[in-house]
């Protein structure tokens, strides 16, 4: 390996600009694949000098171009931390092209880690952004990856769809390197949809274009879906040699999720071909370099192949334990809630393209409409009258766009809602599935071993009979505690007051965080779903002090006057700089989400090493329990 280098100690002869940036940049990019480290200080010292010159672009670009090396490099928060950086700066000057990149590379992040709900939620914002911009080329790649999640997921028409869009979106640009991943891309889809025939057309035009642009990436993809094709008319021998060819490639481009995942195909060619020796090699470097890079759903297909060799090879106890592992994992990455998730994204999306749509034909139809009347006004009138004309429709304009702005503020508040209801009805059924059937096994479990003494006498004297009965104690304990935490019992039958309290109690700790509770007014119930959303606010309000402040006390106070509930939560600790964006993160991002949800008001003030304040702000005007009595009669 190559000695890491700087910049940092280099006396430069020209006054840095722009142009001193640029060079670092194609400096960092040719050290990526050779030394990745290098490559990082390069763009570190670039980030450095962009600052001081002020020139954003160049900060966004060495953010950007360090969040690629740390994604090759499987270090997956890192590479997020600066593509969001990236994505700031690219706003700041609204440079199109980065903003799109960054919701694609963002999106391939999540899917590296099995996240297929958030990575199709990028690929969509990226699908979105290409269009409203006009950019065809990154239009083509954002398709190909959408239509990748779905391909993943096994709904190969939805996949079909996408990558149809792509190949077209290339071929209007004339990117021959666009094409050529397109045209693989709905070659693997075409495979799977058993249209094979088409599948090898559209292999063979895009294994010529890729040889022809000398593009490594697509000459890998190109090798693996002929070795697909080949192990499909059981022609193993052809098959893996066109899967080594693909490995190359992959090792070439120092991807280790792709060389993970062809090292796994070869090993089921191997496996095919009588070949377990071999196969079991591929397997295991597969498995190590998946769980290296926390490749998820590779390790899952890994596993699942090193079950079918073991059981082929009659060693049946490692064949059990792959299957329970591969099954462990595939649960992890598509279980039924993410499949119902990831679906419900994809209605969401196309609803919002289609009310965009429309949104902008009413735009132009009103557009069109200002012009007539401000044409024909202008011909037929005075000048004062057209002046009154063009003020009257100004104010129109202002009136309708505030108007629309407040129906998409209502339908985030619809959708906020609709998901603070699921979460809170799934967490219902986990705990009464806890409370009901586990913890009422422990106690059957614990009623027999002790009506095994009543049998066997001289069982009681064995150490293991009393550590059975203490772990089902303890099991039986964790359980209660578990579903009670899920849905509080107290706030169920008490409400919101009594819930509190006793929260703040059990979290009282005199060693580590004292907190303390106090409620002023005549506070009743509430309905039902404002207190558990209000009580789930203050929880994780509660639960960021004991993770972040360093505090040793706290204070929470519950106040009601007026049809105005009020929440004041603060703690001694280590406080935040407001100033400093970074600091408030996804957490305090989706408590302001809850809050605007429910119709209240949040106010978050501190200092660093003053602690931290907020006040929470309710009407509940609507949401008594007689209010909502009445809407129920009406």
């Amino acid at each position: 390996m190559l000695p890491i280098c700087t910049f940092a100690d280099i006396h430069f002869t020209q006054k840095p600009d722009s142009n001193l940036i640029k060079q670092l940049l194609d400096s960092g990019y040719v050290m990526e694949s050779i030394n990745p480290q290098a490559a990082l200080n390069i763009y570190a010292e670039a980030n450095q000098i962009s600052k001081k010159i002020n020139y954003v672009l160049g900060q966004a670009k060495a953010q950007h171009y360090s969040g690629i090396v740390y994604s090759d490099r499987s270090e997956y928060q890192s590479a997020l931390m600066r593509y969001q950086k990236a994505m700031k700066l690219y706003q700041q000057i609204n440079y199109k092209r980065g903003i799109g990149a960054c919701y694609t590379n963002m999106g391939n992040l999540f899917r590296y880690q099995g996240k297929l709900d958030s990575a199709l939620a990028y690929h969509q914002f990226a699908i979105n952004f290409f269009k409203q911009s006009s950019q065809l080329d990154g239009l083509s790649m954002a398709y190909g990856n959408a239509g990748g999640i779905f391909q993943q997921m096994k709904q190969f028409e939805k996949a079909n769809n996408y990558f149809t869009q792509a190949v077209n979106a290339a071929a209007q640009v004339n990117d021959s390197l666009s094409l050529c991943r397109a045209l693989i891309n709905k070659g693997t889809a075409l495979n799977d949809l058993k249209k094979y025939d088409e599948s090898v057309k559209i292999n063979i035009q895009a294994l010529k274009i890729a040889e022809l642009l000398q593009d490594d990436y697509g000459l890998q993809l190109a090798n693996i879906n002929f070795a697909d094709h080949y192990k499909r008319k059981k022609q193993y021998a052809r098959a893996i040699q066109f899967g080594l060819k693909g490995l190359h490639y992959a090792q070439k481009l120092s991807t280790p999720y792709d060389v993970a995942d062809i090292k796994k195909r070869i090993g089921d060619l191997y496996l095919e071909n009588g070949n377990f020796a071999k196969a079991k090699t591929f397997y295991l470097e597969a498995i190590e370099l998946s769980e290296k890079i926390k490749a998820t759903e590779i390790s899952a297909t890994v596993y699942t192949s090193l079950h079918k060799l073991y059981a082929a090879t009659a060693d049946y106890k490692p064949a059990y334990n792959y299957q329970t592992l591969a099954q462990q994992y595939q649960d992890s990455i598509l279980g039924e809630k993410q499949l119902k998730i990831i679906n419900e994204l994809e209605v969401k999306y196309q609803s919002l393209q289609k009310d965009k749509e429309l949104a902008q034909q009413q735009l132009q139809l009103e557009k069109s409409r200002q012009y007539v009347i401000y044409s024909i006004g202008a011909f037929l009138i005075a000048l004062l009258v057209v002046l009154l004309l063009y003020l009257y429709f100004n104010y129109k304009g202002k009136i309708y766009h505030k108007q629309l702005k407040a129906v998409q503020q209502e339908k985030e508040i619809q959708v906020l809602q609709a998901l603070m209801q699921g979460e809170e009805k799934e967490r219902t059924r986990i705990a009464r599935d806890l409370h009901d059937e586990v913890a009422g096994m422990l106690a059957a479990a614990k009623m027999h071993m002790n009506s095994l003494v009543l049998q066997a006498q001289e069982i009681i004297q064995h150490k293991g009979y009393h550590q059975v009965v203490d772990l089902l104690d303890e099991a039986s304990v964790s359980v209660r505690k578990t579903a009670h935490n899920l849905m509080p019992e107290v706030l169920m039958q008490h409400g919101l007051d009594k819930a509190l309290c006793r929260f703040c109690n059990n979290i009282s700790n005199d060693k580590l965080l004292v907190v303390q509770y106090d409620s002023w007014g005549d506070i009743g119930r509430f309905a039902a779903e404002f207190e558990l959303s209000v009580y789930r606010i203050v929880q994780e309000l509660l639960n960021n002090t004991i993770k972040h402040a360093h505090a040793t006390e706290a204070i929470v106070q519950l106040s009601y006057q007026g049809n105005v509930l009020s929440i004041t939560i603060e703690d001694y600790g280590v406080g935040i700089n407001l100033n400093n964006l970074s600091e408030e993160g996804m957490g305090m991002h989706s408590l302001r989400s809850r809050v605007n949800a429910l119709q209240g008001k949040i106010d978050v003030s501190s200092d660093v090493g003053q602690g931290v304040s907020v006040y929470l702000e309710f009407d509940t005007t609507e949401c008594t329990v007689e209010s909502v009595r009445e809407e129920i009669t009406r």
